[in-house]
């Protein structure tokens, strides 16, 4: 349900950014970064206004349901904060994750993202 309606499903493209620090480089003076971006689906969905409280989840926040199948076929990696999903034109960061988990499976992510 959450593939991409390109496949049949009801979900849009997305994409995952994680930049992971590597190595301290002294010729820079700062880590180096390896960024990898993966291909994935799912749908966005706004917080019920009685959720909004302002700190924990702020009034431009969305949900993200997002699929655990990549594009690829391969299995989603669970979102982190502070990776970045570009879901329908707009970055988001990844501000808390609630993997779907059923009898030991997972089936999906819920991400609180924030613009």
């Amino acid at each position: 349900m959450l593939s991409p309606r390109s496949k049949g499903g009801k979900g849009a493209e997305m994409i995952l950014t994680r930049k992971v620090p590597g190595a301290y480089d002294p010729a820079t003076g700062k880590p180096s970064v390896t960024i990898t971006q993966y291909a994935g689906s799912g749908f966005r969905d706004t917080y019920e206004l009685k959720n909004v409280d302002g700190t924990l989840i702020r009034r431009d926040d969305v949900k993200l349901l997002v699929s655990p199948v990549l594009l690829t076929g391969e299995d989603t990696p669970r979102p982190m904060e502070t990776d970045t999903i570009i879901f329908d034109g707009t970055a988001y960061t990844v501000v808390g994750v609630e993997p779907w988990n059923y009898a030991g499976i997972t089936v999906g992510f819920e991400v609180q993202a924030r613009t």
